[in-house]
């Protein structure tokens, strides 16, 4: 496991902004969900239509690397620069773990950082990053097969929760033309 302070943001560690995680944060397996209900009268309870999940949010508990205030003061504002594009508005920002390398979640910055300087040195703050798409990403992944026989066949299976479509490219290197063939899409209950 790469230890980038615990994270990097557009694939800078945490580290080279000064910055490190107190601790692992605890974050819900799921965010909320938006339900779709009415309530009918005469009828107990609701009438559930449908339901999608919200935005997943983050709160990272961070700590500055340094007690020196001079120091301390060059890293915030640089930090904060990092947040915001040069027009002061919260931009988009690649979020990666160091425990979990390979997703991704596409957060900017939401609400507001309080920073306590109740006493010199005083360092610990809290990021609140917001992700308005829930879903963690991985990188795309190419599979190829060579199917030389009638009959032949190929899998290709994605590990993750959500469908995610498939791109199929068939190429005949044969001077016969292709027939019959067969592509068929499966989902897991």
């Amino acid at each position: 496991m790469v230890d980038s302070g615990g994270f990097t943001l557009n694939g800078v560690p945490a580290t080279t902004y000064g910055i490190t995680l107190a601790y692992a944060p605890g974050q819900p397996m799921l965010s909320e969900t938006r339900d779709r209900m009415v309530q009918i009268p005469g009828k107990a309870g609701n009438y559930w239509f449908d339901s999608d999940l919200g935005p997943r949010t983050f709160s990272l508990p961070c700590r500055f690397v340094t007690t020196d205030p001079a120091a301390l003061d060059v890293l915030i504002r640089a930090f904060a620069h990092v947040l915001t594009h040069v027009h002061g508005k919260p931009i988009q920002l690649a979020l990666i773990f160091d425990d979990a390398p390979g997703l991704t979640y596409m957060v900017r910055y939401a609400g507001q950082i309080p920073f306590d300087r109740a006493w010199v040195g005083c360092s610990e703050f809290t990021l609140d990053l917001i992700a308005d798409d829930p879903y963690a990403y991985e990188v795309e992944d190419s599979t190829s097969a060579t199917i030389t026989t009638s009959g032949g066949l190929f899998v290709v299976a994605s590990s993750g929760n959500v469908g995610t479509p498939a791109k199929v490219c068939i190429k005949n290197n044969g001077a016969a033309p292709l027939t019959g063939f067969t592509i068929t899409i499966e989902y897991e209950v």
